[in-house]
């Protein structure tokens, strides 16, 4: 990350409207895809054309595809608890990526927290939590301990999107934090996995958050969601390693 994103990234969290959020991180994109560029202008002149432009490629390409998650993922503007307060948003939760957010997980699906009338739908795109006899407060909602159904919340990589991030092998939870290598690595993946396992297929709705499946779309989304994971770990690697690191593994696919 640059010093200038970093400086941006304290920006956003003192921005008071949406407005300016988004012209900060235009400034963090804008940076993001200048050092992108520069990094395999110096690939190129150094000796490594065919590595630093198939690493440079496939770095902007994924920064594209990252930035067209993150504003899927902020159009919603989230859910608040009415007695405590809490707010969760898809982009609500950080990372040590270069944007500072969270992307990677399953994305806020309204229609389950909200079902039996546990939430208030705002004039202002927010919804207020008021809860149920069962659920009293939004933390209670999406606890898997305490709701069976809130499990489906939780992917195997990264959890839930608002929340901290998660492993999730069977009943086995393993949380990490923010600048962990867990947290770079998934990351890494998770602009181009959200875009080609989700957003391309009209998982996500007009909000960004999870949509309503019938029974064929729960079995395809879960198909897609699979494939799509050999088909971003090219991107993913490519963003995550050194140009060295990606050198050597490209001599090594290609023996």
């Amino acid at each position: 990350m640059l010093p200038k994103q970093e400086a941006l990234r304290e920006q956003i969290k003192q921005a008071k409207t949406k407005e300016e959020k988004t012209a900060l991180y235009n400034e963090i994109y804008e940076l993001q895809y200048t050092k992108r560029l520069l990094e395999t202008t110096v690939g190129i002149i150094s000796g490594s054309p065919n590595t630093a432009i198939t690493q440079g490629t496939l770095q902007l390409a994924a920064t594209k595809l990252r930035e067209v998650s993150l504003e899927s993922s902020r159009r919603f503007d989230g859910i608040i608890d009415e007695k405590t307060g809490i707010i969760i948003r898809n982009d609500s939760y950080d990372s040590s990526y270069f944007d500072g957010v969270k992307l990677g997980g399953v994305r806020i699906d309204v229609n389950m927290i909200c079902d039996e009338g546990r939430c208030v739908d705002n004039q202002d795109g927010t919804y207020t939590y008021i809860g149920s006899r069962d659920y009293p407060s939004l933390v209670d909602i999406i606890n898997p301990e305490l709701n069976k159904i809130a499990s489906d919340l939780y992917g195997e990589t990264g959890g839930f999107q608002p929340t901290q991030g998660m492993w999730k092998l069977n009943s086995i939870k393993i949380p990490y934090k923010v600048g962990s290598f867990s947290d770079k690595l998934i990351e890494s993946f998770a602009g181009t996995h959200d875009y080609l396992g989700g957003q391309i297929w009209g998982w996500y709705d007009e909000k960004g958050n999870t949509a309503k499946k019938n029974l064929f779309q729960e079995k395809a989304s879960m198909v897609t969601t699979v494939v799509a994971i050999p088909v971003s770990a090219p991107f993913a690697l490519a963003d995550l390693v050194s140009p060295d690191l990606f050198e050597v593994l490209t001599k090594i696919g290609g023996q």
